[in-house]
């Protein structure tokens, strides 16, 4: 009993924690995944269960988005679909792949998107984005059957990379960025979630405590960053670069 309750408190502040991060910047699986694993469960379950949380935590957050205006539905419609596709085909190549070369690439990846942060200063504060043309949708679409397939294949992180992609290729501000990245997150999680719960790799008496608790952690990350915007948005972006590139160092070079 003693250890049940301990490992409840354990899910439910990791929830919260990640679901706050989650919903601004993204990389709220770094917190989960770890903890989900501690509880000693194996890793294609703690997989699968850590996209039950995450699914409530991004359709908590987008919803926010959602109402405060800050999605642009005529880039999304295209890469929704995409989005959903890929993150169906990550999920199933995840039950036969060896990841430690991916998550070479990932730790590369994500340096890589910290020190761009960093050097370009003005990145995300303003929005410069020129609307859609056939060569935006291309990339839009690439983009994201990408990042869809990554996020059912691993997942940590992508929100993060989701973040960075609408800042420096579609040229979003920070608050834009974060708004229409959680809605693609969405998308990939209830995908690969789909997945996983059809092959029976969710463990619900785990998932669905840290997933609520992850809601209401995203209810007020999300409502803390459509008020503060890029002054909140980029520092915490780059604390979630750096604690993430830490970690999958770690697991890179251990």
């Amino acid at each position: 009993m003693h250890h049940t309750l301990i490992v409840l408190l354990a899910l439910v502040s990791g929830g919260f924690v990640a679901g706050l991060f989650d919903s601004v910047v993204g990389g709220g699986g770094v917190i989960t995944l770890p903890t989900l694993l501690w509880t000693g469960m194996p890793p294609y379950l703690a997989l699968g269960t850590n996209k039950l949380a995450g699914t409530f935590a991004s359709s908590t957050s987008s919803f926010t988005y959602f109402r405060s205006n800050k999605l642009y539905f005529p880039l999304l419609r295209w890469m929704i679909p995409f989005t959903f596709i890929g993150a169906l085909v990550g999920a199933d190549t995840v039950l036969n792949v060896n990841e430690k070369y991916l998550k070479l690439i990932i730790f590369i990846a994500i340096v890589g998107i910290t020190m761009i942060t960093l050097w370009k200063r003005h990145l995300g504060t303003v929005n410069e984005f020129k609307g859609l043309y056939p060569r935006t949708v291309i990339v839009a679409v690439l983009v994201a059957g990408i990042l869809g397939f990554y996020d059912g294949f691993v997942g940590p992180g992508t929100g993060s990379f989701l973040l960075f992609a609408f800042l420096s290729v579609f040229r979003f501000d920070f608050l834009g960025a974060a708004g229409n990245g959680r809605v693609l997150n969405f998308t990939s999680n209830i995908a690969a979630l789909l997945l996983f719960a059809v092959r029976g790799k969710v463990m619900y008496v785990f998932g669905l405590p840290m997933g609520l608790a992850m809601m209401v952690g995203a209810r007020v990350g999300s409502r803390i960053a459509v008020k503060r915007g890029a002054r909140l948005i980029r520092p915490l972006f780059l604390v979630a670069a750096v604690v993430l590139s830490i970690q999958m160092g770690i697991s890179v070079f251990h």
